[in-house]
């Protein structure tokens, strides 16, 4: 009975909704000063594109591929993307995972599709044929392209390499494709053509440059030749390996 009138007493009622009132407004007080102290620790939200699923080195991103989520700026990768029309259309050059922010170093740049989307800045690809010796390959490998001539060039070892560290961008059922420098690019296709070509696997990503010949000694004629003491991946070249 007493509940009933103090429901009904206009007093009371006014008395609660301040109450209620106020009790809101210091719950929204709070979660407000806890956000702008978050936002002032990591930097306010800002939209990135992530991956939705797995999406493997080559495959050209689909809309359905990616979407925008928030995230605090402080934790925003370098190169990162914030509008899918940036990403949707462009070939994946590294394998992205469900969640991964998608950066601008993940993608070839635009209008690059294919084996041209997959090599480094300057490379070029060589198709180097493979057999039932050769040894298993996928793509990301890195390997070393060696040629032997028979009979080997005067002087010279029978086999030694003609390219190094080159990645591999497509591999097929009789060939592989790897991505070599452009004066590699060269010698790798006469050892094709004139020897022998065996693909080694390596651990290495970026073999060391080799050593610039010295200069001849006066009167000496240019004729391509190499010095014992220069290192086996400069001193055969495809005009020495007949």
């Amino acid at each position: 009975m007493r509940l009933r009138r103090l429901a009904r007493s206009p007093l009371a009622y006014w008395v609660a909704f301040v109450a209620l009132a106020a009790f809101t407004a210091f719950t929204v007080a709070g979660q407000v000063g806890r956000a702008e102290a978050q936002a002032a620790r990591y930097g306010r939200l800002r939209p990135v594109v992530t991956a939705t699923r797995a999406v493997e080195v080559g495959s050209v991103l689909r809309p359905a591929d990616v979407v925008v989520r928030s995230m605090p700026a402080a934790f925003l990768p370098e190169g990162s993307l914030g509008a899918t029309s940036a990403v949707v259309g462009r070939t994946v050059v590294v394998p992205l995972f469900p969640g991964t922010a998608v950066v601008a170093a993940h993608l070839a740049p635009e209008g690059l599709e294919g084996l041209a989307a997959l090599l480094p800045a300057g490379a070029r690809a060589v198709a180097v044929p493979t057999g039932g010796a050769s040894v298993p390959l996928r793509r990301g490998d890195r390997v070393d392209v060696l040629a032997t001539f028979d009979p080997p060039p005067a002087g010279e070892d029978p086999t030694f390499p003609v390219a190094e560290a080159a990645l591999v961008v497509d591999v097929g059922p009789e060939a592989a494709s790897v991505a070599v420098a452009r004066e590699e690019a060269v010698r790798v296709a006469y050892a094709v053509a004139a020897g022998v070509v065996t693909l080694v696997v390596t651990a290495e990503v970026r073999p060391a440059p080799p050593a610039r010949p010295g200069p001849p000694a006066p009167g000496t004629p240019r004729t391509g030749g190499t010095t014992a003491s220069e290192p086996p991946s400069v001193r055969a070249t495809p005009q020495q390996a007949r």
